[in-house]
């Protein structure tokens, strides 16, 4: 609509100029029938001066009145950005939990000298009831038996929730080792005049077995053979010596072995045969001993 109403004005303006420009002149004197043909010419230009001038005048006000009213009417332009919030929402649970990433005993107190109560495995959650004074370690609700609580080493774990307000646990006295031993026949070799009968022993206990003493009895044939040693030597199947073991550490196998001499065949004998570990050189400390049957 302002638009519209500039160029009426506009439009106004330019029609009275042109109709400015073309009063009519009065007509030249003819046959002498006007005696004074200058007056009206100069009373038209007059006319028309004037015209133009107030055409002139109207045009500036015009235009005046159109910068004012762009001056005063043009919108200014406004930027308001709109702004969406994203909200994030971070899980607190009301306890403390922790989960691993890679599958972790949980034992009766911190470390490999304790028992293996459970394991908590990858995917899995806890509920955490404690820590140890250095903080490396947490003691958790072991998720397959919630009655259980075992500590947790936290190497691979994550800890969710507040822990400033955990108990710290004291461990508890590390337990006494337990000895055991498996051993089973293993096979025999022959030497210059006799025969060595090989048994592989493996500690599948928690402290080292330093000596042995092997007996073998052959239930057939009543042959027997005696050996002590404070190393676990192994032979081949000439009763050559191979390989040779100061100790068995937990875990590790070895060979126990002696010697007999049988004068007959003994394939098909039954035999038995009474190993006695020590965690002494020399037959001394701490001893275990296990008998087995074999068939020769």
């Amino acid at each position: 609509m302002f638009w519209k109403k500039i160029i009426a004005i506009i439009v106004s303006v330019l029609l009275l100029l042109v109709s400015a420009c073309n009063l009519p002149v009065g007509p030249a004197a003819v046959g002498g029938t006007n005696p004074e043909p200058t007056v009206p010419i100069e009373t038209q230009v007059a006319g028309i001066v004037a015209s133009t001038e107030a055409a002139q005048t109207a045009l500036a006000n015009a235009v005046a009145s159109t910068m004012a009213a762009m001056s005063t009417n043009t919108p200014e332009l406004t930027f308001t950005p709109s702004l969406t919030p994203t909200l994030t929402f971070t899980f607190t649970p009301n306890v403390p939990l922790v989960s691993v990433s890679s599958n972790t005993y949980c034992r009766s107190g911190p470390g490999a000298p304790y028992d293996i109560l459970g394991t908590l495995n990858v995917g899995e959650t806890a509920e955490v009831i404690g820590r140890n004074v250095v903080g490396d370690t947490w003691i958790i609700k072991l998720p397959s038996n919630p009655a259980i609580t075992c500590w947790l080493w936290g190497y691979y774990a994550t800890v969710v929730g507040n822990t400033s307000g955990l108990t710290v646990y004291t461990p508890p006295p590390t337990p006494t080792p337990v000895p055991a031993f498996t051993f089973s026949y293993h096979f025999w070799g022959v030497g210059p005049g006799y025969q060595c009968l090989l048994f592989e022993v493996t500690n599948t206990g928690q402290s080292s077995w330093e000596s042995y003493t092997l007996a073998v009895h052959d239930i057939t044939h009543g042959d027997t053979g005696l050996k002590s040693s404070d190393d676990f030597t192994g032979y081949d199947t000439w009763c050559g010596p191979t390989e040779t073991l100061l100790d068995l550490t937990p875990g590790e196998s070895g060979t126990a072995s002696v010697k007999t001499y049988m004068v007959h065949d003994a394939s098909g004998d039954h035999f038995d045969a009474t190993l006695t570990l020590c965690s002494g050189n020399g037959q001394t400390g701490s001893c275990l001993t296990k008998s087995i049957n074999f068939i020769f």
